[in-house]
């Protein structure tokens, strides 16, 4: 048997298995859920917050409710109301569990990025962006950092650009 005429094949054959072997290395990573939060988590911790006061409108006028107020260390009060949740409601210590569970997963409240914080809240609370209405959070950490972030979405907004045109042809005589 001749290997010469075989040896440029053998060379491309172990090229191509040595590039499917680094494909199959490399292509291991895991992949994030959809909902998952790709935001890192910090360092929050309940302890660090003296208010915390979270409400989303949902576009089918549903509403989450999540709030929290440390009036000392051993004084906490929390309730969430999950509008989304066939109204399932929280209150006492399991509230104040689950705030800090939100809280401690949330992006870094001390950071002044608004859109990393709004996605990640929205991320840890399973929601998606497109069912957001309107989010306003307001929160003060015992550093003396307080913040308010609003967001409204105006989905009806380019239907009222395109209804406001079609008025202004008229009042042209067009």
């Amino acid at each position: 048997m001749r290997l010469k005429g075989y040896g440029p094949v053998i060379a491309v054959i172990a090229v191509l298995a040595v590039l499917a072997a680094a494909q199959g290395i490399f292509s291991r990573t895991v992949q994030p859920e959809m909902l998952q939060s790709q935001v890192g988590g910090t360092e929050n911790s309940l302890q660090d917050v003296q208010f915390f006061d979270l409400e989303i409108e949902l576009v089918d006028d549903r509403e989450i409710e999540i709030r929290y107020q440390a009036r000392s260390e051993d004084s906490q009060t929390a309730e969430i109301r999950r509008g989304d949740r066939d109204e399932e409601t929280l209150s006492g210590q399991e509230a104040v569990s689950g705030v800090q569970t939100i809280i401690e997963s949330a992006p870094s409240l001390s950071t002044a990025e608004p859109l990393t914080l709004i996605q990640g809240l929205l991320d840890q609370l399973e929601i998606h962006q497109a069912e957001v209405k309107e989010f306003d959070l307001e929160y003060a950490l015992s550093d003396g950092i307080e913040r308010s972030i609003e967001l409204d979405v105006d989905q009806d907004r380019a239907n009222d650009d395109d209804d406001d045109d079609d008025d202004d042809d008229d009042a042209f005589g067009d």
